[in-house]
């Protein structure tokens, strides 16, 4: 099969991403679902696990959860989201092992580029570099230029937050200035044991 010419998400991806709306609270979670296109949800839903859908459709929901829950909420989202990706069987095996082998984030970080090429196609790659002790930068080259938005980048950071909810590290995730067109992103995550 020919790669897609376009960027697309995984569909189970975007399934977590609907049920990580849950985080936001009911009414919010509504108001969310009530503004997202009937056919980009039925889309959603009827797909396949593996399939492959248009990255307009993880777009669309980012906008929609930017506008109605704000920066904190979109990182609350994409927090939620990393963590149902681990839902099922080994879940607790798999929080219990970084609890007690307390890998460093930027440990963690290092599997994020193959996450994002498994999540995501066309849409760029991610390198992992160690700036500093206690900090890690992750760097989107290439990035779609949809994905170039303040609701998908903020997200973005909330799935990497995500470490600090399986590990025994505290820290931040800041998202770096970027350029609209630049096609390039970066988050400089800072960290410390808690």
């Amino acid at each position: 099969m020919a790669p897609p010419t376009s960027p697309t998400v995984r569909a189970a991806h975007l399934r977590e991403d609907l049920k990580s709306l849950a985080v936001l609270g009911p009414t919010d979670e509504a108001r969310i679902r009530a503004q997202l296109a009937p056919a980009s949800l039925k889309a959603i839903e009827d797909a396949v696990p593996t399939a492959r859908l248009p990255l307009a459709l993880n777009l669309e929901m980012a906008e929609v959860v930017y506008r109605v829950a704000g920066e904190a909420g979109c990182r609350r989202w994409g927090t939620a989201s990393l963590l149902a990706s681990l839902d099922g069987f080994f879940k607790p095996l798999f929080l219990g092992l970084t609890k007690l082998m307390a890998p460093s984030p930027t440990l963690m970080f290092k599997t994020m580029p193959q996450g994002w090429s498994t999540a995501y196609q066309g849409c760029g790659t991610i390198a992992v570099a160690q700036p500093a002790p206690g900090q890690t930068r992750l760097t989107c080259m290439g990035i779609a230029p949809g994905m170039l938005t303040p609701a998908f980048l903020h997200a973005v950071s909330g799935t990497l937050a995500a470490a600090f909810e399986v590990s025994r590290y505290t820290g931040t995730v800041t998202l770096e200035p970027w350029k609209p067109g630049a096609g390039e992103a970066s988050w400089l995550v800072t960290w410390k044991k808690a």
